[in-house]
């Protein structure tokens, strides 16, 4: 199962607003260093865009923002937790699900369907301790049924 990042509208317009700064710095300056720096940072900004995405396959969670990737064991995830924080990570929305997995390890996502991402994860380790704000209550009710 592939699940696409959920965007707030003040991050789709930091994205956007760089890149199209960075565009018009490139053709103003006609600097070779400015041209460097704005392309990395266009390519950087834009992969982070349109490639923060999470993959469900197998017992296996593929965690992807640009060009960093991240695996997490779907066995090992203990915790899943509503949070708006403010931390970095593989998230593009401050709507997010903080993923506790093996001892200490913390994953921060933003799946555009939580219902749905939680879901597919409870089914494959039942074990998942989830916070009641990202069940909705046909869920609650199977989740609370199932312990």
């Amino acid at each position: 199962m592939d699940f696409t990042s959920k965007k707030d509208t003040w991050l789709t317009f930091l994205i956007w607003g760089t890149t199209i700064l960075m565009i018009w710095l490139m053709i103003v300056e006609l600097n070779i260093w400015m041209f460097l720096i704005g392309a990395v940072t266009i390519a950087l900004f834009l992969s982070f865009w349109f490639g923060t995405r999470y993959k469900i396959e197998a017992q296996l969670l593929h965690v992807q923002s640009g060009p960093f990737r991240s695996t997490v064991r779907i066995e090992d995830i203990k915790r899943l937790k509503a949070t708006k924080t403010l931390l970095s990570g593989p998230a593009l929305s401050l709507d997010r699900i903080e993923i506790l997995h093996k001892q200490y390890d913390i994953v921060i996502v933003s799946p555009k369907d939580k219902t749905a991402f939680v879901q597919a994860l409870i089914t494959k380790n039942k074990r998942i301790e989830v916070d009641p704000r990202l069940l909705n209550e046909s869920q609650k009710a199977a989740h609370f049924y199932d312990e």
